[in-house]
């Protein structure tokens, strides 16, 4: 049995000629993704200020919606994932942390993947555009609006759960090798 190479600075996947020679997909192969981050990042200020004109824009006014599950709870939170570091960071220092964690994913989808799925680009979108509506957030309020309280998990809005979903669907995608289109089913280049 042979023993299986691997590319450096890869996700420690095996070589694969043909995946090798597959051409890049072009920019318009990214319109999914160009078209859901503005449509996350819109759909997440909205729902942030029908919300607090809901609860009259006051922090810790709450309103059930199925009581004792959910309920609508208005939080300002200047940390960053689920409150973490509130009030020990700066405003621009947690927007930099932001703006170097998708700089991150994005140089990762860019770099390593020649022939990304549909999926994987629309998971992408997802996660940009739930960043940009936090980072709206950021620059015009200098918090970011939380307002979905379940009880038992930290307060969250629409944006943080565009991007906590589809990074669990990104390491499903890459669990289960469904990251790239298979390199058969790609049509022959001339």
């Amino acid at each position: 049995m042979a023993a299986v190479r691997t590319k450096v600075g890869t996700l420690a996947k095996p070589i694969d000629p043909t995946l090798e020679q597959a051409p890049r997909i072009g920019w318009r192969a990214y319109l999914p993704t160009l078209a859901v981050a503005p449509l996350i990042a819109a759909l997440d200020q909205l729902s942030k200020v029908v919300i607090a004109d809901l609860l009259d824009e006051r922090p810790g006014q709450a309103l059930w919606v199925i009581e004792p599950l959910l309920r609508l709870r208005l939080v300002h939170n200047d940390g960053i994932v689920f409150g973490i570091f509130s009030g020990a960071l700066s405003s621009w220092v947690t927007i930099l942390f932001v703006l170097a964690a998708l700089a991150a994913v994005i140089a990762i989808f860019l770099r390593y993947l020649r022939q990304p799925t549909l999926l994987a680009r629309i998971v992408l979108g997802c996660i940009i555009g739930g960043a940009a509506g936090n980072l709206i957030d950021r620059f015009r309020l200098g918090h970011v609006v939380d307002f979905v309280d379940l009880g038992w998990w930290p307060v969250f809005n629409l944006a943080d759960s565009a991007i906590n979903v589809s990074m669990v669907v990104l390491v499903v995608l890459v669990i289960f090798g469904k990251l790239e289109r298979d390199p058969q089913a790609l049509p022959p280049t001339a």
